[in-house]
């Protein structure tokens, strides 16, 4: 069996704002930390399944280089860096089943902790209809290449987003979010639990096969609403986009590998800037 993870970060247990989560800023350091010790915990529990026979990790936070090289066990490899064609998903095509671990809810989901949906710029995506965060997007591309999403974990709020999505999931919640820059924490060893079972859980319903490829029809409409109209108007750039409004731009892929594709350029051609 090989065993896919992208990790981001502030679904991660500790983690409640913006200082802990940005290179260079005063907690970032601290908030690694905390990253790297829930990844060894579901590592470790990876591990000791006979079955496993690979784990491929994708740094999937931000610039994508937070996860310490030096920390990863031996056996287990380690997609590093930006740039990556698939981003948050990239190594997945490799994969039987895949892990989402430290993820969040959506852009403009109430009390969750840092809610948004791959980049600031983004206030909204649609896909074939149905509003999707990071978890959405990602289990869509997942689906792509046939490979379901065994467990999740993160917040309250990102938990009940997951299982409205796929309900066979396995979600861990490591956190209740009060406001979008706090939350009610647990003890690590709590939480070290939590995702030990999670892991076990979650391979129990991949083995029995309770768990499908979440796919969407062909061909996939992607509707973009970004936060201002200056971002729509720069979106239309990009091949194939449609105007739908002021601030929201449609894109039919004949796949949902080519939406995402789209969708991704279009936070390129956003990208920095000025939200006013």
């Amino acid at each position: 069996m090989k065993v896919w993870l992208s990790v981001d970060m502030e679904g991660i247990s500790g983690i409640v704002e913006r200082s802990q989560l940005l290179p260079g800023e005063l907690q970032y350091e601290r908030g690694r930390q905390f990253l790297m010790t829930e990844l060894h915990t579901v590592l470790g529990a990876l591990k000791l399944e006979a079955d496993v026979s690979e784990i491929i990790v994708n740094d999937s936070h931000d610039g994508m280089v937070n996860l310490l090289w030096d920390q990863i066990p031996e056996g287990v490899r380690l997609i590093s860096g930006g740039t990556k064609a698939l981003s948050m998903n990239q190594g997945l095509a490799e994969a039987d089943v895949g892990f989402f671990v430290g993820y969040h809810a959506m852009a403009g989901t109430r009390a969750a902790v840092m809610d948004h949906t791959y980049a600031g710029q983004i206030f909204r995506v649609r896909l074939n209809g149905r509003e999707v965060g990071e978890t959405g997007i990602n289990a869509a591309v997942a689906g792509h290449f046939g490979v379901p999403v065994a467990m999740i974990s993160g917040d309250d709020k990102l938990c009940q987003e997951a299982r409205e999505l796929l309900p066979e999931v396995v979600t861990v919640m490591v956190k209740e979010g009060i406001s979008r820059n706090s939350a009610k924490l647990y003890s690590s060893s709590e939480t070290s639990n939590r995702l030990f079972g999670g892991v076990k859980d979650a391979l129990a319903r991949f083995r029995g096969s309770e768990l499908k490829p979440y796919r969407v029809p062909s061909p996939a409409e992607w509707e973009i609403t970004l936060m201002t109209a200056d971002m729509a108007d720069r979106a239309m750039y990009c091949p194939g986009m449609e105007r739908v409004d002021g601030r929201t731009v449609s894109y039919r892929g004949s796949t949902v590998l080519d939406g995402f594709r789209a969708f991704y350029t279009v936070m390129a051609l956003t990208s920095e800037r000025p939200l006013y």
